[in-house]
């Protein structure tokens, strides 16, 4: 049998994407085509998991042999409970989206915050001393929060379930040394949080394939203000088109996407990951997608 013009065989090593949804996610694309630039023999595959399947499922994987897995939402803070280990800064933040099979020990990571500090400097924007607006509580939330706090002057956190903003900024309040303060996603801070952020990141899944979008307006944003969100159903999401129309830095979700799954790669094989070939699959497959949708 064959996958991308490659054999695939008993020995052929199975990666794995656990979430609900999975298939709007690009992360197949991207790691298939990293295996294969890499001539590694291993597939990766994506298996929708309901939050009732998700002890089950991660016995499946272990019994399976599975060598590595992503998680995605919902289950990237419930993950945590059925891992054998977590690393050190995964486990503070709650949230694991990468599993290493060692020796069939499985072991939790978070990439989601390295892969947002990455995209954010290939643009030439430095999260220091800098006021940080992040939309969400959530597994991505945490662990860009996380990443970002040590670097920020100030974290701003809105979210609609304003219990789950509280825990998190207490958190980060009692870890960095850093300014803290939340707000509910329709309340009247909302507008001055955008209007004195110099970098905005919906974190959340606002504004994924037709869901409500983040609830900014257009006079509240500025040229010199970065916004970043990590949606990628749509490639370009209403948020960025409306940043974009002001001048604003604009960092896509596919950036991080792929700049955490490179970290995701190489944590699996220990090898660097071919991140040209990773962006080449990427826009590949959306020339396709946007033919397909012409046609």
């Amino acid at each position: 049998m064959e996958f991308n013009n490659r054999p695939i065989s008993g020995k052929s090593a199975v990666y794995a994407l656990i979430g609900d949804p999975v298939d709007h996610s690009m992360s197949p694309v991207i790691q298939n085509a990293a295996f294969r630039s890499a001539g590694i023999d291993a597939v990766y595959v994506p298996f929708q998991v309901k939050r009732s399947a998700l002890r089950s499922s991660i016995q499946g994987l272990r019994a399976l042999g599975t060598r590595g897995f992503n998680v995605t939402a919902p289950h990237k803070v419930n993950v945590v409970r059925y891992l054998d280990k977590v690393e050190s800064s995964a486990a503070e933040i709650g949230s694991v989206n990468t599993v290493v099979s060692e020796n069939g020990t499985f072991c939790g990571y978070n990439t989601d915050g390295p892969g947002a500090l990455k995209a954010l400097k290939e643009v030439g924007v430095s999260p220091e001393g800098r006021s940080i607006l992040i939309f969400g509580a959530g597994g991505a939330s945490r662990a860009i929060a996380y990443t970002l706090a040590p670097h920020a002057g100030s974290i701003w956190l809105v979210n609609r379930t304003i219990v789950k903003a509280k825990q998190l900024a207490a958190r980060l309040r009692k870890k960095f040394d850093v300014d803290v303060e939340y707000a509910p996603l329709l309340g009247k801070l909302l507008r001055g949080f955008v209007e004195r952020a110099d970098i905005l990141v919906n974190a959340s899944s606002m504004g994924t394939d037709g869901k409500a979008d983040p609830p900014i307006k257009a006079g509240w944003l500025r040229a010199d203000q970065c916004v970043f969100d990590i949606v990628y159903r749509p490639f370009q999401t209403k948020f960025l088109e409306l940043a974009g129309q002001t001048g604003a830095t604009t960092v896509a979700g596919l950036d991080m996407l792929i700049n955490q799954g490179a970290c995701c790669f190489e944590l699996w094989t220990g090898r660097k990951a071919p991140i040209l070939e990773m962006r080449h699959a990427i826009a590949q497959t959306m020339l396709a997608m946007e033919h397909a949708q012409s046609s």
